[in-house]
């Protein structure tokens, strides 16, 4: 009979940085899985299978691990391996070579949520000659990277066609032979991918192991986190692998089989408390009339509707710059709640704040763009001048950090996604305030002499065009240059731009940065505002790549634009030319930010080539207007 397993290393030194802000509180094995930590649930799955000593190795908040089990009883021996530097799967192996040196050991990620039965692992090992490992692989969900051979046999790690048939994914969970660290390199960092690559030169063999009557999902993003919780209930239902790990005492929802809510055991909430879909940690206090959907909150005493919202306490957060606004505006931090909002292309990180009913935003800047450091005084002029934007709360003296006014999500996108019928009453209203801010913002400006950035000139309006050809010509689609018919067409544009009325102009007017609160909206980014043609800004609102619009509406708008500031008078005819040129900066921008990693962005590329055809056809641009024919061709071949 083969010989079970008795040692096992946890891999739990991972940064977890697509669980922020979670992971800022806690280093994510340590995350609960129905109010019991993922660590936990690994131990007691090992400790089923006869294992009986355990190495876990740390790297990330090393001492909340080792705190945690101290405070355990797990029945198994358990040793920490703390990393100074993070070693990778390979690395963390090899300082435990000796100790791994006798029999074939376990290796299990620290962060994967995980219900099966070991033996056919462990028959796998023993089933073939040069065989130095088996590994738990699944064909049903994951990136699906890793190729078998006919026997089950690994023979790819790396596929270069992922997710097509006979194509798996490796779950995290690993049976080794202590041959193994023949294959490791000897450096500070490496993968156990590494080994298994280097092994095969040698033509020994990893077996991959589909086990039908398991479950496995990767806790390593908020949505899968999340969704864990609702698999496993359902799964405990069907009475099948993976109900295991859920608790039904935790879950307020337990009678429903269509949603969840678990909430931790010193939780406490008003008695007309509602909510779905969303976890709750220990500690947490929510009022009378709170309720929650889709949410995970590690801390905090909130009160209030809380939508799609994944917030830490404010002892947790590790934001000194962010604590100390929040504590200018008189906020129990230890009471407090925030939530990573992202950090953006223009240089600035955005957390919202909660506090009892009270909501901000707070937004630190990294220093490296000028025009961030002019916000504060933005927000007070266009207020001055009858502009709606959101409060401000709180400025530091550096003006690096700012508390503003919540305004939400909902903004001018989300409208017309969710009801376009009623696009001609959002964007006339929206026109209105538009005409004010270039006519009235314009005169304040003027009369208090007021620092702005530098002015729309050609210089400007061709680094624009220089965006787009570095990162949609070339990077995107492949071209050496932008040809000098084209440019010389830009260059036309751009002249007429410069030789136009000239007002103040927001610069960046587009849907998502015009909020609604209720029946107010306001605008937000309008930090690089400077003097420019105001058929820029118009042009940027209407032909937005975020929102379609139909094109007798655009036309319609932009003549209610033009009748609102008839001093104005040369908007209308430089429409269509002020679209080209934000069309072009937007396209750019958005291939800037695609390849610095935000791939969202490049959902917005198709939309913005249709825009600017349509904007190059009316402004009778036929060498622009054929190349972006081309590339929208080259796009669809890029999804086709």
């Amino acid at each position: 009979m083969n010989k079970v397993p008795e040692k096992a290393m946890i891999l739990a030194a991972g940064f977890g940085k697509r669980l922020q802000p979670l992971t800022e509180a806690m280093p994510k094995p340590l995350m609960p899985i129905w109010n019991k930590p993922l660590l936990d649930h690994i131990i007691e799955l090992l400790k089923s299978w006869g294992v009986k000593e355990i190495v876990i190795n740390t790297h990330w908040m090393p001492e909340k691990i080792s705190q945690h089990i101290a405070a355990g009883s797990y029945g198994v021996r358990i040793r920490i391996s703390q990393e100074d530097e993070i070693r990778g799967t390979g690395g963390a192996l090899e300082s435990w070579k000796k100790y791994f040196a006798s029999d074939p050991f376990w290796v299990i990620n620290g962060d994967i949520a995980a219900d099966l039965d070991c033996q056919p692992l462990i028959d796998a090992f023993y089933s073939q000659p040069r065989l130095i490992g088996s590994c738990w692989v699944t064909n049903k969900k994951g990136p699906r990277t890793v190729e078998l051979d006919y026997s089950g046999r690994i023979t790819c790690y790396r596929s270069s066609d992922p997710g097509i048939e006979g194509t798996y994914t490796f779950c995290g969970l690993q049976l080794l032979s202590p041959q193994i660290f023949d294959y490791i390199p000897f450096q500070k960092f490496s993968t156990i991918v590494d080994a298994y690559e280097s092994a095969m030169y040698k033509n020994l063999f990893v077996k991959g192991v589909n086990i039908d009557a398991s479950y496995w999902n990767d806790a390593g993003t908020l949505e899968r986190y999340r969704k864990i919780h609702m698999e496993t209930k359902r799964l405990a239902n069907a009475n099948k692998a993976g109900g295991k790990l859920y608790d039904i005492t935790a879950d307020r929802m337990s009678e429903s089989r269509n949603g969840f809510l678990c909430v931790g055991q010193s939780t406490k909430t008003g008695s007309d408390f509602k909510g779905s879909s969303s976890i709750i940690f220990d500690g947490v206090v929510l009022d009378q009339s709170s309720s929650v959907k889709d949410c995970i909150i590690q801390g905090g005493h909130i009160a209030g509707k809380l939508d799609n919202l994944c917030c830490i306490s404010g002892d947790h957060l590790n934001k000194a710059a962010v604590i100390k606004a929040a504590k200018a505006l008189d906020w129990k931090i230890s009471q407090s709640a925030f939530s990573f909002l992202g950090k953006r292309g223009s240089d600035r990180s955005f957390w919202r704040g909660l506090y009892l009913d009270k909501r901000a935003i707070f937004i630190q800047d990294g220093g490296k763009r000028r025009e961030n450091q002019r916000y504060a005084g933005h927000t007070q002029l266009l207020q001055r001048a009858g502009i709606p934007t959101p409060e401000l709360l709180y400025c530091s003296p550096d003006k690096s950090t700012l508390a503003l006014e919540d305004f939400g999500n909902d903004s001018l996108q989300s409208r017309m996604t969710n009801d376009p019928s009623r696009a001609e009453k959002y964007y006339r209203a929206v026109i209105e305030k538009v005409a004010c801010f270039h006519k009235d913002v314009t005169l304040l400006v003027k009369d208090e002499n007021v620092e702005l950035e530098p002015s729309f000139d050609k210089a400007l309006y061709q680094w624009e065009h220089k965006l787009f050809e570095e990162h949609i010509l070339k990077d995107r689609y492949g071209y050496d240059s932008m040809s000098e018919d084209i440019r010389a067409e830009l260059n036309m544009v751009a002249d007429a731009l410069e030789k136009g009325s000239q007002t103040v102009v927001h610069r960046d007017l587009q849907s998502t940065n015009i909020l609604y609160k209720s029946r107010k909206f306001a605008f937000i980014d309008f930090q690089g505002m400077r003097l420019g043609s105001p058929a820029y800004d118009i042009a940027s609102l209407l032909y937005d790549p975020y929102v379609t619009i139909d094109s007798k509406l655009r036309c319609t708008l932009a003549a209610a634009y033009s009748q609102a500031v008839p001093e104005i008078p040369d908007v209308l005819p430089l429409f269509f030319k002020g679209a080209v040129q934000r069309l072009i900066q937007s396209l750019g921008a958005f291939g800037r930010l695609s390849g610095l990693g935000h791939k969202s962005f490049e959902k917005n590329i198709p939309s913005g080539l249709e825009n600017l055809l349509e904007a190059a056809d009316a402004s009778d641009l036929d060498a622009l207007g054929g190349l972006i024919e081309e590339l929208i061709t080259r796009e669809q071949m890029r999804k086709g």
